[in-house]
């Protein structure tokens, strides 16, 4: 999974289109999300960064997925979106 496999899947779930993604991809795509709400740091200062935007972005995104297992497209398209407006800005 890479960002714009997230990107694509959330784009997919916006635009109700099930042909866009694989089954599981959707949870693979929350679960890649979560990995990066808290990365290490690559400079010298090292440690822990959080990246609350990130947090923000799995959060809707995983609404979106749970909406859209459920059935309520239309529920989960502004999430998907705004996870993905969270992502792109």
């Amino acid at each position: 999974m890479d960002a714009a496999t997230v990107r694509m899947v959330l784009t997919a779930i916006a635009e109700n289109n099930l042909s866009q993604f694989e089954p599981g991809e959707p949870i693979e795509a929350v679960e890649w999300l979560k990995q990066r709400i808290r990365t290490t740091r690559s400079d010298k200062r090292g440690g822990v960064q959080f990246n609350p935007q990130v947090e923000a972005a799995a959060r809707a995104a995983e609404r979106a997925v749970a909406l859209y297992q459920q059935g309520d497209v239309e529920a989960a398209k502004p999430l998907a979106l705004e996870a993905l407006k969270l992502l792109n800005g």
